[in-house]
């Protein structure tokens, strides 16, 4: 979960978006093609000629200005900085790749005042209906939108919307029918002691001696497939997914129970199964009845390395990964149906 406190055009805030994951918006139409004004910096015409594509097919402003540029050691640019005007005024911020000869990504940054606007009657009232079941408490406020075109990074999505609003997000995801997720940052104080007893309680079913405490808890929602409370430290290393709706636990991680000290350790301690069918299921049992209320009666197991796979027809899914004493570190569990609420 990344922190916005306010939106700057940098090299460092795009890599951090890039990282996170992200909004969902309705297809735009082709606008005309802008027009270059006299730029402040000397960009190479074929280089000017990409951004410029880049910039026509996401954005409807009449007017491009490229100004500032950052280069490599080699003089080569890597992030360009710019402004947009028109019917509605923008910055923008794009990454090129010198060695690659492409535009990795291009961040259009609006007002939040701009937001119906730009994104469109139909997405706007399509967030709006998200959020009266997401916000219920009305914390949710834009302080900025991006329009977010990296159409190489490797995790999705590649191709959306975001508002951002202080320690909170909005994605809509272009390529996958305008799915909309969000995210929201709340204290551990602000949150129903039960739910923090839950997930503390998970935590130590798990039996791994090391353990951080929880710092903050995220609400989650990603369509109507997810709903949650997110109990986590900041770099995720515990973490526990609790049902918004049915107050189910859906997932419990401690990688702090990780203790492999290589990709060739682990391939090494993992190239035969650490624990047998049989005793997975042995070990699985009373846990899952802690965490997840199952009897794990007429399961069973396919084992993946070090994660174990724990399946019965018509049943949840019990998913497990094990360190090398053969102690469980992560434990989720998938509904027939993939809701999780």
């Amino acid at each position: 979960m990344k922190k916005w406190s306010s939106i700057t055009l940098s090299a460092a805030a795009l890599s951090l978006l890039l990282s996170a994951a992200p909004i969902y918006a309705a297809p735009q139409s082709m606008p005309a093609e802008a027009q270059i004004e006299a730029s402040s910096v000397s960009l190479d015409p074929a280089v000017e000629a990409q951004l410029t594509k880049v910039l026509n097919k996401l954005s409807g402003s009449t007017k491009i200005e490229f100004t500032s540029v950052d280069k490599d050691a080699n003089g080569q640019p890597l992030f360009i900085y710019g402004r947009l005007s028109g019917q509605i005024d923008a910055e923008f911020n794009q990454q090129y790749n010198p060695a690659k000869k492409r535009v990795e990504s291009t961040s259009i940054i609006y007002k939040s005042s701009n937001t119906n606007a730009v994104i469109g009657a139909a997405l706007a009232n399509k967030t709006a209906a998200f959020l009266k079941t997401y916000d219920t408490d009305h914390k949710f406020k834009t302080e900025a939108i991006w329009r977010v075109y990296s159409p190489y990074q490797d995790n999705a999505p590649r191709n959306y919307w975001v508002l951002w609003g202080n320690n909170q997000s909005l994605y809509i995801d272009l390529d996958q029918g305008n799915q909309i997720s969000a995210s929201m940052t709340y204290s551990l104080a602000s949150v129903k002691a039960q739910l923090a007893n839950k997930a503390n309680q998970s935590l130590k079913t798990l039996g791994i001696s090391l353990t951080k405490p929880f710092e903050y808890v995220l609400r989650e929602k990603t369509g109507d497939k997810k709903f949650v409370w997110n109990f986590r430290d900041d770099e995720d290393n515990n973490h526990v997914v609790i049902g918004a709706k049915t107050g189910k636990v859906w997932e419990v991680q401690n990688l702090l129970g990780q203790d492999w000290t290589s990709d060739q350790d682990f391939a090494k301690s993992f190239a035969k199964p650490v624990l047998s069918k049989n005793q997975a299921l042995s070990a699985i049992k009373p846990k899952a009845k802690a965490v997840f209320g199952i009897q794990m009666k007429g399961y069973s197991v396919q084992i993946k390395k070090n994660e174990y796979i724990f399946t019965k027809k018509g049943a949840a899914t019990i998913t497990g990964k094990i360190n090398k004493k053969g102690k469980f570190y992560f434990l989720q569990m998938t509904p027939v149906n993939g809701i999780r609420n």
